[in-house]
C-alpha cells in the first residue's frame, strides 16, 4: 500500500480528521480520481464538496426536520431526525428537466 502526499490545493476536500494518510481507492463514476483516509476511512475526490439540500422537509408528524435517507433511483426518501420516537418517512420523486 502506498500513502500518497495530496497537493495543498485539495485541502479544502480533505476529511474532517485533516490527516495525511491518505491513498488511492478508486474512481468516481465521472472518472475522477477517489481517495480514503486511512485515520477516519473517509472517501473523497479533488474538488468535490459535500452537497447539502437546501431546504429538507418538516415531519408532518412530530414537527422536526427531516433527514435525507437514501436515494432510490429516481426518488428521494427522507427521514425524521427523532428517528427512534417518531419514525415517519416521506418519498420525493426528483424532477427531471
Amino acid at each position: 500500500m502506498m500513502i500518497l502526499q495530496i497537493p495543498t490545493e485539495t485541502t479544502a476536500s480533505r476529511p474532517v480528521c485533516n490527516s495525511e494518510a491518505i491513498y488511492k481507492y478508486g474512481k468516481t463514476r465521472t472518472g475522477k480520481q477517489r481517495f480514503q483516509c486511512l485515520m477516519c476511512g473517509r472517501q473523497f475526490s479533488h474538488g468535490e464538496e459535500k452537497q447539502e439540500i437546501q431546504s429538507k422537509p418538516i415531519c408532518p408528524e412530530c414537527g422536526n426536520i427531516m433527514h435525507l435517507y437514501k436515494i432510490e433511483g429516481s426518488v428521494i426518501i427522507f427521514r425524521c431526525s427523532g428517528y427512534l420516537e417518531c419514525k415517519t418517512f416521506r418519498k420525493f420523486r426528483i424532477k427531471e428537466d
